[in-house]
C-alpha cells in the first residue's frame, strides 16, 4: 500500500465493547463523508490472569479475537455497504499497534472504556496513549453521548 492510499483511511480499533461499536459507528460515517477507506482493527494478547494458571492455547487467543473481528466488521459491511472496509487481526499493545498501523491515515478513532481517575490511572488507557503519541488526528467516542444519525 503506497503512502498516498494509507492517507485516504480511516483507522478504527475496536474490542467487542459498547464504546468501540460507537466507534465504528462514527468513524464509518466520517468514512462516508470523506470518501475514504475504513480500517477495522482488533489487537489481541494473553490475559494478564492467564500466567497465574491454566494458560490456554495461544491459538485459542487468536481464534477468538478473529472471530470478534470478523463478526463487527460482518456488521460493519452490512450497515455501510458503500465505503471500503478492511480488517486487520495484530497482537501486543492495542496501542502500539493502532499507532503503527495509522501512520499516514487521516484520523483514528477509538471507543473510551469511561476509566477515570485513580482507576484510569491504574489500568492506562489505549485512548490515552493514542491522544499522546499518535502522528495523526485522534477521536475516542463516549457510548453514552454518540447518538446514531
Amino acid at each position: 500500500m503506497t503512502s498516498a492510499e494509507r492517507a485516504n483511511r480511516i483507522i478504527v480499533g475496536v474490542d467487542g465493547s459498547e464504546a468501540s461499536t460507537a466507534a465504528v459507528a462514527f468513524a464509518a460515517e466520517e468514512a462516508k463523508l470523506r470518501g475514504a477507506e475504513l480500517a477495522i482493527l482488533h489487537v489481541w494478547g494473553i490475559p494478564k490472569a492467564a500466567y497465574s494458571g491454566y494458560v490456554s492455547q495461544l491459538d485459542d487467543y487468536e481464534r477468538d479475537a478473529q472471530v470478534l473481528l470478523d463478526g463487527i466488521v460482518k456488521e460493519a459491511k452490512a450497515n455501510y455497504p458503500e465505503i471500503e472496509i478492511n480488517a486487520k487481526l495484530g497482537e501486543g499493545s492495542p496501542a502500539n499497534f493502532i499507532i503503527e498501523e495509522a501512520k499516514n491515515a487521516k484520523l483514528v478513532v477509538v471507543g473510551s472504556r469511561g476509566h477515570g481517575g485513580f482507576t484510569g490511572l491504574l489500568l492506562g488507557s489505549v485512548s490515552q496513549q493514542l491522544v499522546h503519541h499518535a502522528k495523526t488526528p485522534v477521536v475516542v467516542i463516549h457510548p453514552e453521548r454518540h447518538t446514531e444519525k
